[in-house]
């Protein structure tokens, strides 16, 4: 029986094996708390500096209309951003625009603000889930009372501690926009003109924010996990955007050495076939 060499060998791996590496891979760097230095873009920069710059008490709306679909990108952004707050001791409010981003966003919530001493009610609130975006942003813009009546716990919304003092969007210092979907303009158009606004889209909206930007319409952007990613580092903190990013670097390392390999060896293959 002819003896195989080891390049004829490496070409006839098993592409279940090359599977398995790439998920132990993924898995590792997901448990990593290590993170590489990045060069901070201006954009990511601004988005730090306006929260860094609120104030203890301060109130700040954060729009979460995501789900499922897009929990790598959306996820280390909202997370991001609700620790952020609470490290400046601020008020906060969550708003969505999309049935299944009321639910994932309140859970969510709930769980880190438990881990900062912050009581639903008294230092936060969920505005659950509102079907009509434009007729909400006007309306809060307005009365915030009598436009959304009701937390996501059916607690009357003036019987709120956290909403003491708030009568409308007016009142509050920012919004934060975490969304893969087109309610950038909505909060653009209706919003009062006071109103800061801070945007996390998924990677494949960014392009058509830079306009906005540019024009002053927001302040600043965290563009999808790696947006997170570069904002946790601000943060000084190992997140989940850091986690993910992690494992897109090390996952991008391994496929190229994968094909190097497979190429090197195709090459000596041929070599020893022709000598």
């Amino acid at each position: 029986m002819q003896t195989r060499s080891i390049w004829e060998r490496m070409m006839q791996i098993d592409r279940r094996i090359l599977y398995a590496i790439l998920a132990v891979n993924i898995i590792a760097a997901l448990m990593a708390r290590v993170a590489i230095e990045p060069d901070i873009p201006p954009p990511v920069k601004r988005f730090y500096d306006t929260i860094e710059a609120l104030q203890p008490g301060d109130m700040v709306m954060v729009s979460s209309t995501w789900s499922a679909g897009t929990l790598a990108e959306n996820q280390p952004q909202f997370e991001a951003v609700l620790k952020h707050l609470m490290r400046k001791r601020v008020r906060f409010t969550i708003i969505s625009f999309a049935p299944p981003a009321r639910d994932i966003s309140h859970r969510l919530a709930r769980r880190l603000t438990e881990d900062f001493g912050y009581v639903e009610g008294k230092d936060w609130a969920h505005f659950g889930y509102a079907p009509d975006i434009i007729i909400a942003v006007k309306g809060m813009s307005e009365d915030i009372v009598q436009a959304i009546r009701q937390d996501v716990r059916r607690v009357p919304i003036a019987e709120l501690e956290v909403m003491k003092g708030v009568k409308s969007l007016k009142d509050y210092k920012l919004v934060v926009d975490v969304t893969p979907s087109d309610t950038l303009t909505y909060w653009i158009s209706y919003r009062p003109p006071n109103l800061k606004i801070l945007y996390c889209p998924t990677s494949v909206m960014a392009a058509e924010a830079y306009t906005f930007l540019d024009s002053g319409q927001i302040l600043g952007m965290i563009t999808g996990a790696k947006g997170a990613y570069e904002y946790e580092r601000l943060l000084g903190i190992v997140g989940l955007g850091t986690r993910f990013i992690n494992a897109i670097q090390f996952s991008h390392v391994l496929i190229i050495v994968f094909i190097l390999l497979g190429n090197f060896a195709m090459f000596m293959q041929r070599r020893t076939s022709a000598s």
